[in-house]
């Protein structure tokens, strides 16, 4: 037991520092963490959920006060991926996990790809604030997070600095508060048919609440640039990882 809340502990860190940096891909790192604690998939992705909900909500909450949050964008991100979250943990249940796992090891590349690609370019124009491609957005975002358990910052993100005029750490603030949001109405739901393990839980939102202060302080000292390319790094073998842990097993 003791074990598990240790490494629980070190997953919450590292998810909460990657959500504090970036506002986004903390799950595409905590669910391979949990699978590799031999949890069902299934246990895997309602836990993600969990943790990266409890993480984002530590995060965005100091962020809010500090008047970073938008929460007209807030409103229709999260409105559109309550639904969308719904269904996916439904379709979750006919898609096999080889499938699963697969889906997510794609879009941890094409997560990584675009980072890398995006690392040296300006920032999306922004203008005012467009209310259809941010439901849209929404909506994909809660289908994704309900199948594989991703908070869908990597999504969120980039939509915020196109379709709003927030800056990128306004856009990182507003995204920790939807993913807390969606994230969270994806566990709750999950909690309505599991009962995942409490230790692991807990060490997890303390862990997580760790790693996201520090990740909000060092946000305003590094470079953006520097930390995509170390982080996009770090999902191709978080993705290589997972594929050979369970795909080629």
């Amino acid at each position: 037991m003791e074990f598990l809340l240790l490494e629980a502990l070190g997953i919450g860190a590292v998810l909460g520092l990657l959500l504090g940096l970036t506002g986004a891909g903390g799950s595409l790192v905590a669910l391979p963490l949990l699978l590799s604690l031999h949890l069902p998939l299934r246990d895997a992705i309602g836990v993600s959920l969990g943790a990266v909900a409890l993480s984002a909500a530590v995060g965005a909450i100091p962020r809010a006060r500090q008047g970073l949050v938008s929460w007209r964008p807030v409103l229709l991100l999260t409105l559109a991926g309550w639904p969308g979250n719904a269904l996916g943990q439904w379709l979750g249940r006919f898609i096999p996990e080889s499938a699963l796992i697969l889906g997510f090891c794609l879009l941890v590349l094409w997560s990584a790809w675009r980072m890398w690609r995006g690392a040296g370019l300006p920032p999306g124009t922004s203008g005012p604030l467009r209310s259809a491609p941010l439901v849209a957005i929404g909506a994909g975002v809660g289908l994704l997070s309900g199948v594989m358990g991703v908070g869908g910052g990597f999504l969120i993100v980039p939509a915020l600095l196109w379709f709003t005029p927030l800056t990128m750490l306004a856009a990182t603030a507003t995204s920790m508060a939807v993913i807390a949001l969606v994230s969270g109405g994806g566990f709750l739901l999950y909690l309505t048919g599991a009962q995942p393990p409490m230790a692991l839980l807990g060490g997890l939102a303390a862990g997580g609440a760790i790693g996201v202060l520090c990740g909000n302080l060092l946000a305003l000292r590094l470079r953006g640039a520097t930390l995509q390319r170390l982080f996009a790094l770090m999902l191709v073998a978080v993705s290589l990882s997972l594929a050979v842990q369970k795909l080629l097993a």
